[in-house]
């Protein structure tokens, strides 16, 4: 690490073009990358070594050092407080673990009979392609605990039913995407809420409002300016009540629909989990690897919470004890703990299965390597977007988009719009919300400050959080738009072209809101001009809906 940092510190020490507008050329190179050849991985590719080229100076060896310093440093980080064995990234080490976990849950559910088993109990209650979805809605909401967990145990929860009533994978993951990071910025109860009022505590201590305020307070008073929250779930409900199709979700549902085949699953992934099923699956050998997963991920983040809390003499009797729980525990070591637990489960129920004779062991060695080996795309994507993330962070993108705002000297209705395009435009570009939320809510205070309007803190500070989402669940670089595919074993890039028209409507709609309170002051006027312009949407999906007509297999 010491050399990672000696290198990296020597060549980025003065970037002559940091901080200006150069700093979108990586960014723009990607994602034109994407639509040209939709191949992601060649345009993280192209992203990192643009990124590192104008760090580097424009020096072609320097680059070279550059990237491979970088990216090494996104898998092993020995010099990081708590690195996983003393050698690699922690945080991003469990990531990956759990993805394998869930590997072996799904390979192992599909070989034990247990995901045919479910499917066939499931469609006894829920007999239609309305309820399926609006189940997914209702689980991903129960789930807000965390967006990665939400999307992947969603994610494989929603598939399975898809598959049974024709719903295209893009359909799918766009809900569960759609759900699961909007849903977790308004919950009180989840790792987000930790990680937003630790951003807030660093605003109000800038601005010297630190002790005059309720900071879990303000997180619920923020609840109401959530305008991207709630136009991106009323999107999902529309999509669902009227099968509300454009671009190219219409044609992946209309083919489906049509012909059986799903042109939006990865059927890399879906032919290493194809196999012999077992004849004496039943529900629990689905629920229980889950089951177990849910258990060790949420009981660790509890136990690491408390751990956490007593080591740091953090309780003092005060009423929101369970937050301070929730901000001293160790995600990565639940997520961890959650991925292993979960794959021996999955494991032991594939071999109980070969134990009575239900399935081969050739066919248990199968399943056993197609698990992990059927994560290995969402993988590679992923280290590759943590890549990108730190290649363009050396040029100060994050700088260029705050000091670009506060010299605008825009006025104080217009802050929250401002902040919500701001935030969601530099989510996009870099990929994570949660480092959206630091560069940003600062410039967020600074900016209300500076216009001597500091009842707009709130409103401003939560069209940061509104906008960041946007830009993390809708950038193809970020990692909850790969999580999200990965837990339906959908191809990355098509659930990111079916998902953007949806996700930029609800930006619009969430916009909307944002510019009728910011010139009125009534919060509940631009929530009126939000209604109506998903009625307006409500219409115009409801005059595009055609008649489904099921696949029905030749005999």
């Amino acid at each position: 690490m010491a050399l990672n940092s000696e290198v990296i510190g020597r060549i980025t020490e003065y970037i002559p073009l940091a901080e200006t507008i150069w700093t979108l050329i990586p960014i723009l190179l990607t994602v034109l990358c994407v639509y040209l050849t939709r191949r992601i991985l060649v345009s993280m590719v192209v992203g990192i070594v643009s990124a590192n080229f104008i760090a580097a100076d424009f020096h072609v060896f320097d680059t070279f050092m550059l990237t491979e310093r970088t990216f090494m440093g996104v898998l092993f980080d020995p010099g990081a407080q708590g690195a996983f064995l003393g050698v690699f990234n922690r945080w991003h080490a469990s990531i990956i673990i759990f993805l394998i976990g869930l590997g072996f849950i799904t390979s192992m559910v599909i070989l034990s009979g247990g995901a045919q088993a479910f499917v066939a109990a499931v469609s006894k209650r829920v007999k239609s392609r309305k309820g399926v979805q609006y189940l997914s809605v209702l689980t991903g909401i129960l789930l807000m605990i965390d967006d990665y967990f939400n999307a992947m145990v969603n994610g494989t929860i929603a598939k399975t039913l898809g598959d049974k009533h024709r719903l295209s994978r893009a359909r799918t993951s766009y809900i569960v995407d759609s759900i699961a990071a909007p849903i977790c910025i308004a919950a009180p109860v989840s790792s987000w809420a930790v990680a937003i009022m630790g951003n807030i505590t660093t605003v109000y201590e800038s601005l010297g409002l630190y002790y005059d305020r309720n900071i879990f307070i303000d997180f619920l008073m923020m609840v109401p300016y959530h305008f991207y929250v709630f136009a991106a779930i009323g999107m999902v409900l529309v999509t669902i009540k009227w099968d509300f199709n454009i671009f190219s979700m219409t044609s992946f549902q209309e083919k489906f629909h049509e012909t059986g085949e799903d042109d939006a699953a990865d059927l890399v992934a879906e032919g290493l989990l194809s196999g012999t099923q077992s004849t004496k699956g039943s529900v629990w050998d689905f629920w229980t690897p889950i089951i177990i997963l849910f258990v060790f991920t949420v009981g660790g983040m509890f136990a690491t919470g408390i751990q956490g809390a007593i080591r740091n003499d953090a309780f003092g009797g005060e009423a929101y004890w369970l937050f301070t729980v929730f901000g001293n525990w160790s995600l990565s070591i639940s997520l961890t703990l959650g991925g292993i637990a979960s794959a021996v489960a999955a494991i032991l129920i594939g071999a109980r299965h070969v134990k009575n004779g239900a399935v081969t062991k050739e066919q248990f060695r199968k399943a056993l390597i197609a698990g992990p080996r059927c994560m290995m795309g969402a993988i590679c994507i992923l280290v590759l977007s943590w890549t990108i993330a730190r290649s363009v962070g050396y040029l100060g993108l994050g700088s260029f988009v705050g000091t670009t705002i506060y010299n605008a000297g825009i006025g104080a209705g217009l802050i929250p719009l401002i902040m919500f395009v701001a935030a969601a435009l530099l989510a996009f570009a870099i990929g994570t919300s949660w480092g959206t939320f630091a560069l940003v809510l600062p410039i967020a205070g600074a900016v209300v400050s500076y216009t001597d309007n500091m009842h707009m803190l709130l409103p401003a500070m939560s069209a940061v959080l509104s906008g960041a989402v946007w830009g993390d669940h809708s950038s193809p670089i970020s990692d909850t738009t790969v999580l999200a595919a990965a837990g339906t074993t959908c191809k990355t890039i098509d659930h990111w072209r079916s998902q953007m028209p949806y996700a930029i409507i609800a930006a619009v709609l969430a916009a909307i809101g944002y510019l009728v309170f910011g010139l009125t002051g009534i919060v509940w006027l631009g929530y009126a001009a939000f209604l109506v312009a998903i009625a307006l949407v409500a219409v115009f999906a409801r005059s595009r809906q055609k008649k489904i007509v099921p696949y029905v297999p030749a005999d």
